[in-house]
């Protein structure tokens, strides 16, 4: 009789504790970070009154009889799920998505916590709120030479400080990258008209078409860049998509004709071998074209100027600023400037000092490009060997061809000795410098990587889409990304890393023992911390601006208090039915 009062007993002491673990969770239903906890009941000893027997002789085999002596608590389970998360928009609060734990040190150990609810103290150390214990991770370092931060996540962790008079020191312009597309289709056009020759009643569709020739640099003074630009053109009127010999002399004829920036006609030729220079086409009887020689660029039939065409024309030039530095972080608007020369030929007899010609190595699809700045700082372009020109020659600027497919082929230097404009196909040219000693501290010397250009009949869109260069800045403000990265803002526009926020994984998590203030510490059974960075080696990533809310579902709480409760009745009814029993049998007496 006395087991069965026993009995009721250990199951009274845990439905006990069955209530001040569920009661302990219903506490924390708003705690962050909270992780709700379970109870499991074992049986405890039992008294065997016989024991079982094997079938024998004939006779079946019997069970063994027992009487359990009670329940005891099996576990107290740590449930390591993960909780909702809770939007707060504070930029030092971060939630874990998935597994892991920030650490905390007091300066002594380290401590492990879901709870991200931090901020910063006085000296700008992330810190626990409650606790004051310093939010562990690795502080960017600036690199002596470049000045540029990074973390270094094979050093050891350490506190995060975030100083709000931190500054980004200036640092030289030394390499830009231009992106875009260059529009191919400017320029003078091609184009077609149809002409009488009335004396044999014959018609006649010309094709008439423009190139660049070392001839249209010579009319420029070498200058590729002039505002006037000059172009050859070739008439075609036989239909063999060759240049007509128009005067019957053996050789190809040509004109030329020169744009101003406005598009409008400067001066126009067509020269016959025999005759020199004329300003009308002849091409069979009275079949002629008259040449524009100013104003706006019309061919016209000579007895017909009603039928005319006008030579669509685009300007070849286009023109991208940017902002570079020098070492004390002043300032200057450095031009690029592109001019197309399209489809030309250059002798490369003299690989360092080639020409351009009428035949040889053709380049379909060449522009070129000099810089300057707004204020006015010479430019010297180096080549590949660092040589500012060839000879005595300086370059001039570059010369960059495109394949087929609109990329970037072959950079080239550009130099003249006054008269002749050369190209060095030898030796790559993409490197300028300027003296910036007037208002700097030394000469600013950059890198144009181009190959991200493009060259397609598209918009220009071309631009200098990133440079290393900056002026000193302030830190502004700053965020954490979900790969616990702290990016500052500083008053110069722009953002660097600050730190790295750490997070660690355990083997067994739910094997780590609390010590309250919603911290863990490693217990032998909850294996050694594995510290990383958040979203490598199966540790969660962050959810900046939102904290993990407590994983309580009071649903099953109270359902869990219900039973509880039944089963403290159902065992307190044991004991008081056995004590009955005993008053029955005490009473056997009278």
């Amino acid at each position: 009789m006395m087991r069965a009062m026993y009995s009721g007993i250990t199951g009274l002491k845990n439905f006990q504790t069955v209530m001040d673990v569920v009661g302990n969770n219903i506490a924390n239903v708003n705690t962050v970070g909270f992780k709700a906890s379970r109870v499991t009941f074992q049986t405890a000893l039992l008294q065997t009154l016989k024991s079982g027997r094997a079938p024998q002789n004939n006779i079946g085999g019997t069970n063994p009889m027992q009487i359990g002596l009670g329940s005891q608590i099996a576990s107290i389970d740590k449930l390591m799920t993960q909780g909702s998360f809770q939007n707060t928009g504070k930029k030092t609060d971060l939630a874990i998505q998935g597994d892991g734990f920030f650490i905390l040190s007091d300066g002594r150990g380290y401590y492990y916590t879901r709870a991200g609810n931090f901020t910063l103290d006085t000296n700008g150390t992330l810190i626990q709120a409650s606790t004051g214990y310093k939010v562990q991770g690795w502080k960017a370092v600036q690199d002596p030479e470049s000045g540029l931060r990074y973390v270094d996540t094979n050093q050891p962790i350490g506190d995060i400080v975030i100083s709000a008079g931190m500054s980004m020191p200036a640092r030289p312009t030394t390499q830009m990258r231009m992106e875009g597309n260059i529009n191919s289709s400017v320029g003078p056009k091609p184009f077609t008209m149809s002409i009488k020759d009335t004396t044999t009643n014959t018609d006649y569709t010309v094709r008439i078409w423009f190139e660049k020739t070392a001839t249209d640099f010579a009319r420029q003074s070498s200058d590729p860049f002039s505002e006037n630009q000059s172009y050859t053109f070739y008439i075609d009127a036989d239909g063999d998509g060759q240049p007509d010999d128009i005067d019957g002399d053996g050789t190809a004829d040509s004109g030329y004709i020169i744009f101003n920036k406005f598009g409008r006609v400067v001066d126009a030729k067509f020269t016959l071998s025999s005759t020199g220079d004329v300003t009308t086409i002849t091409v069979s009887g009275d079949a002629e074209i008259a040449i524009p020689t100013s104003g706006e660029p019309k061919f016209y039939e000579t007895d017909n100027p009603s039928n005319f065409t006008v030579v669509e024309y685009t300007s070849p030039r286009y023109v991208t600023a940017v902002q570079v530095y020098d070492t004390l972080g002043n300032p200057y608007t450095l031009y690029i400037e592109f001019i197309r020369i399209g489809r030309t030929f250059l002798d490369t007899t003299n690989p360092t000092s080639a020409t351009f010609a009428t035949s040889g190595v053709e380049l379909k699809n060449a522009w070129v490009w000099r810089a300057y700045t707004s204020t006015g700082e010479i430019i010297t372009y180096k080549d590949a060997n660092g040589s500012p020109g060839v000879g005595g020659n300086s370059y001039i600027g570059g010369l960059i061809n495109f394949d087929e497919g609109g990329k970037p082929q072959a950079y080239y230097g550009l130099h003249t000795d006054g008269t002749t404009l050369y190209v060095n196909t030898q030796d790559e040219l993409r490197t300028i410098s300027f003296d910036a000693s007037l208002s700097g501290d030394s000469t600013v010397n950059i890198d144009i990587d181009f190959s991200s250009l493009t060259q397609f009949s598209a918009p220009n869109t071309a631009n200098v889409s990133w440079q290393n260069g900056n002026p000193q800045g302030t830190l502004e403000s700053f965020a954490i990304n979900e790969a616990g990265e702290i990016i500052g803002t500083f008053s110069n526009g722009l953002t660097d890393i600050l730190g790295k926020i750490a997070l660690a994984i355990f083997n067994n998590p739910a094997g780590l023992q609390e010590v309250g203030n919603s911290l863990y510490v490693p217990s032998p059974n909850s294996g050694l911390p594995k510290i990383g960075e958040p979203g490598t080696g199966g540790r969660g990533s962050l959810i900046p601006g939102a904290l993990e809310m407590s994983n309580v579902d009071l649903a099953e709480e109270f359902t869990r208090m219900i039973i509880a409760q039944r089963g403290f009745q159902a065992n307190a009814r044991v004991i008081t039915t056995a004590d009955a029993i005993l008053g029955e049998l005490v009473a056997l007496r009278r």
